[in-house]
């Protein structure tokens, strides 16, 4: 068996999704470039399905169709592969680890929610007890020595992170959990010195009532005029570096 194959690409002007070869269901991910007033390139990576819960007539409570985002991974037919371009680096938060940071650490350090984590359907996490916007819990689960996501790239063919079945933040449609609107936030990375960022992986979802496979691949650098942008409303500490905007359709397929 032959896993569908997809290719993004994204030059942030605009977040494209290109659905060549999608299956029913799921249309692709999509890159958006996410602006701060720290300086730096942040992306967004989400997961896009079009199937809403369809309810049961015969079964209540229960649904016919219902497209859920599961997992994403590295084999070693197709390895999990994320790096920064332009010879930078990933931008971490010294009190964030590879997950969505808290609210309590954004609300105390605003950079913290522009950090580098991955995720299924979660960006900002309560405290129990504590208020504000976000969720309460992250069922998301990394495997052993997944980690830590540092330096020019993070690659690997035996890991990744997943979420519990049936959990809520899987659910694309489910408006507690980033837009409800179709997509699902599988991780944001962001970098103080680098152009942009590439990246293959391998995606595990439910669409039409099967477990399906895609391996997708991106490609991000800000358009010339975003990353002028970014360098002004940075120059409080960061450093700036004259980018030009650069656009490539990056494909690949599993071996048989």
């Amino acid at each position: 068996m032959k896993s569908k194959t997809l290719s993004v690409l994204a030059g942030v002007g605009a977040p494209l999704i290109l659905t060549a070869h999608a299956s029913a269901g799921f249309l692709g991910i999509k890159v958006v470039g996410k602006p701060n007033e720290f300086g730096l390139i942040v992306c967004n990576i989400y997961a896009m399905f079009d199937r809403p819960p369809t309810p049961d007539p015969d079964n209540p409570g229960e649904f016919i169709f219902h497209d859920l985002m599961q997992a994403v991974s590295g084999t070693v037919n197709a390895p999990l592969l994320i790096q920064v371009l332009g010879g930078g680096t990933f931008y971490n938060h010294f009190l964030n680890g590879d997950q969505a940071p808290l609210t309590t650490l954004v609300g105390a350090f605003p950079i913290a929610a522009f950090d580098t984590f991955v995720t299924i359907g979660v960006k900002q996490l309560i405290a129990p007890g504590g208020p504000g916007p976000g969720q309460t819990e992250d069922l998301l689960t990394v495997t052993p020595g997944f980690g830590p996501i540092e330096g020019t790239q993070f690659a690997t063919t035996t890991s990744g992170w997943a979420i519990i079945p049936n959990a809520a933040q899987a659910d694309p449609f489910n408006q507690n959990f980033v837009a409800g609107n179709g997509s699902v936030l599988i991780g944001q990375f962001a970098t103080a010195d680098g152009t942009g960022f590439s990246g293959t992986m391998l995606l595990r979802f439910v669409a039409n009532d099967q477990v399906r496979p895609n391996y997708v691949s991106f490609f991000h650098v800000p358009a010339p005029g975003a990353v002028a942008l970014l360098g002004m409303v940075g120059l409080r500490g960061s450093r700036g570096r004259r980018r030009r905007g650069m656009t490539q359709d990056v494909r690949h397929e599993l071996p048989r």
